[in-house]
Order: structure tokens, then sequence, then C-alpha cells
């Protein structure tokens, strides 16, 4: 079984411009070709007027936080970015988007009628961002509300209903559509959808003339659309992300001595600096003012980076509720790490003293027994070990750097990189994390498997087939 990855991932930040619709025309197959950016993410997101208040705000946070702590095990979501044309954005694995849109209702209020769900809930908002998007087949739109949905023949339940790709009916979609278009079309005249058409102001609802064409669009819209009216209230979200959502995760995972509660405030406050980004919030005018920037511009891209956030993002929160991280897990007998023949060559040419050579292979056999038991077997462990490995094996040449420059000439060095090694590889001074927590003992594990795949040497670089193992 190969348990060790050679593949090496692209930055987290430039995954970002890697979501590929279906409909892409082929390009060059030279490394040098353009990515296919997502419409999406061509256009800077229009500023929404107003503002909510603290406590909205920290709900729709929360709310993002459920989509968020999701990631850790769902292996369809690839990443979620925040404050992009919706409160977030959902990147899944098939190339699919969802635009998510939040609100919350105080509890003294009625469930959403028609006519304010259209306007107050945000479904004219939606349904304008997706027709900017060109209505990509590829994305689909959300509205995520506590408040309920009022009922009757033509209320909000009933939209919703009639909504998604296999809607739970079809009885009176025509009328549904032609009233939703009318109310849009009344909420045009008051605010500024660049994508739905202005028409005379009439007194009655029922007079307003739809467009030709309009309430099919209508009905497109609905095919897209998800309405959850079912999330938690502002005073129960974070009791039930802390108890239904992160602590199963948690288990999933295999995760042990977790703060749970610490790891998920740390995990919202992540969230909300996504969601904030001040430093860039003057630059909207310059993109809004000039498109053609914007299709191609890296500042922008820059900045959904930093409003990105992966499954690793997520992990990187986890508190631990322990100081120290023990070698082996209480009641688990280690495993002897197969191989370790190159490693031995190496650690006797770069003469290492026989006894920390057999410290070094208990190392590696701790390293094996550890990720054995913990890794979870979802796509991102791979791209996890391999964001570690590259840090090792930078370590490992800055300390073989300052071992040789240490060395009289010729003589070697491998003992004094050895003891650099102990030095350098700490879990606080690596950037990149696994999803379990790890101490000095595993990196060291770590490196010297990676040493015996040959990645790196206690000495000048040798035919490990031709030496013998002392």
């Amino acid at each position: 079984m190969a348990v060790y990855s050679r593949a090496r991932s692209l930055g987290q930040e430039a995954a970002v411009v890697d979501l590929v619709v279906a409909e892409t025309a082929d390009g060059p197959d030279e490394a040098g070709k353009e990515e296919f950016v997502h419409p999406i993410f061509r256009m800077a997101p229009k500023e929404d007027s107003g503002s909510d208040t603290l406590r909205n705000y920290r709900y729709q946070t929360e709310v993002t936080a459920q989509t968020c702590i999701a990631m850790l095990t769902a292996g369809n979501i690839d990443y979620v970015v925040c404050e992009w044309h919706e409160d977030y954005v959902v990147a899944y694995t098939d190339g699919s988007v969802e635009l998510v849109s939040v609100k919350h209702r105080a509890k003294s209020r009625t469930p959403w009628n028609l006519q304010e769900i259209c306007k107050d809930g945000g479904l004219a908002h939606l349904f304008d961002r997706w027709r900017a998007c060109d209505g990509a087949g590829n994305v689909r739109l959300r509205l995520a509300t506590n408040a309920g949905l009022a009922t009757g023949k033509t209320g909000a339940a009933a939209l919703a209903a009639m909504c998604g790709p296999d809607p739970k009916t079809t009885v009176g979609v025509d009328a549904m559509a032609e009233k939703v278009s009318r109310h849009f079309l009344k909420i045009r005249l008051q605010q500024p959808y660049a994508t739905i058409p202005k028409v005379p102001d009439v007194s009655k609802l029922a007079d307003i003339a739809i467009p030709a064409g309009f309430t099919d669009t209508v009905k497109d819209f609905f095919a897209v659309l998800h309405i959850d009216a079912e999330l938690p209230s502002r005073g129960d979200i974070t009791d039930v992300n802390l108890q239904r959502l992160l602590r199963p995760a948690v288990e999933l995972l295999q995760r042990e001595n977790v703060d749970i509660e610490a790891t998920y405030l740390a995990v919202v406050e992540r969230i909300d600096k996504a969601n904030r980004d001040e430093n860039d919030r003057a630059q909207y005018a310059a993109y809004i003012a000039d498109p053609s920037r914007v299709r191609h511009n890296v500042q922008i891209q820059q900045r959904i980076a930093r409003r990105t956030l992966y499954p690793g993002t997520i992990r990187d929160e986890f508190i631990s509720s322990r100081a120290a991280v023990p070698t082996f897990t209480r009641g688990k007998t280690p495993i002897t790490a197969p191989g370790g023949a190159n490693l031995r060559k190496k650690l006797a040419r770069g003469g290492v003293p026989s006894d920390q050579a057999a410290h070094a292979e208990r190392l590696r056999s701790a390293w094996y027994t550890t990720w054995e038991e913990h890794r979870s077997g979802l796509a991102g462990d791979t791209t996890d070990l391999a964001n570690v490995s590259l840090e090792v094996v930078d370590a490992a040449f800055a300390s073989r750097d300052q071992a040789e420059n240490e060395a009289l000439d010729g003589a070697p060095y491998g003992r004094r990189m050895n003891q650099l090694l102990t030095q350098h590889l700490l879990p606080e001074n690596l950037s990149s994390s696994l999803a379990f927590p790890v101490n000095g003992q595993h990196l060291r594990g770590l490196a010297y498997e990676l040493c015996d795949q040959c990645d790196f040497y206690f000495s000048e670089p040798f035919d490990t087939s031709e030496e013998e193992a002392s």
C-alpha cells in the first residue's frame, strides 16, 4: 500500500480559479495556457446598500459556519468563498457553485409571505445575481432563513415546493411564475436591479405588464433555487452548530482532545475575517466602473483568495484540549514501518551514530503508526500530507546547509544535521498542518520516511543501490 504520496498541490490561493464549467472550450495543452475562470469570479460583486445589525451579521457568519463544518467531512464540497455576490458561495467538486443568501427574521414576525420573500427575503436579489452570471448551468441558488413560510395556494411555502430540479409539485407553476414576475418588476421600480426590466409603474400588482419571455426566465430561476426555511434561530444556532455539526465531525475525523467550544469560536472568527476583508473595500468602484479589468485581473483573484476557506483552513482552527500530543495513542500497538534500507544507508554515510540511527527507525515507525491510525481516507489527506512534506523537506535542506557550513572540509555532517532537524521540525514552525495533532517526533518520523524515499540525504547524494547498509 502506498502510504506516502509524492503529489504536489498548487497553493490554496490559486485553487479558487480552477472552477471549470462543462462548456469550457478546449485550449492549448501547454503549461502556459490560461486557466478558465468561472464567470462568478470574473465579476466584482455589487455593494449591498445599508448594513445589517451586528447580531444579524453574526448570524450570517454562523450559518456560513454550518457549511464550513460540513466541508470537513463532505467530500463533495471543494471550498467556500465568503461575501462574494451573496453572503457566501459554495464551490462543489463537480464544478457547480451555489450562491447562498442568509436572512434572519425575528421570532415576533410572521412567516414569509410571497411578497415579503421576494423583496425583504432576497429572492429578487438572488434572481439578479443569477442573471448577472448569465444563468450558467452549473450555478445553483439557496435562500437560507429561520422564519418559516406562509402556507396557502399562492404562499411562499407553495413557491418553495415548486423549486429545485426535482420539485415536489408542478401544479400551478405558471400562475406562480407570473405572480413572482410581477413582484420582481414592482421591486425593480424601487431598487436598481440591472437584470430585471423596468416597466411602467401602475397602482395594482395585477396590472403590471410582464415583458415577453420574462416569466419563462423566472421559471428557469425556480429550477435552480432551493428555499431552506428551517434554520435555527439566532439564539439556538450556536448550540446546534456545536452539538449537531462540529462534535460529530470531530468524532468522524477521529480527532482526539479537541476543545469543541474553543474550536467553534476560532472557526467563526476565521469566517468573520474572510467576510470582512476591509482592506480591499475601496477597490469595488474601480472594478464596477470598468468591467474589462475584471475578467483577468490578478488583484480580484487575490481578493477572492483571501475570502476563500478550504477544509484545511477550517482544520487549522482546531484547538487541542491538552498541551502535549502523545507520540502513540494509549492502547495502540506500534507498527513497524516497512522499508528503511535507504534511510540506514544515508544515516551511515552521513556519520550518524548507530544509536541515533536506531532511534530514527523507531520514529519512522511512530509516524507510520500515527498516519495509519488517524488519516481520514478523504480526498484531503493527500494534499495535507503533500503540503506538510514540502515543509519537512525544506527544513531538512536548511538543516543540511547549516550543518555542512559548520563542518570541516570533507568531514561528515549528518550527525549535526540530525541534531538541527530536532530543532526545526516542531509543529509551531510549520504553516501547514494535518487533520490530526502531531508533535515533533511525528514530524521527524515523517522526515526519516521521506529520506527513505530519497527526497533528501544526510550527505552528498549517492546511489543507495550500490551502498551497503551498516
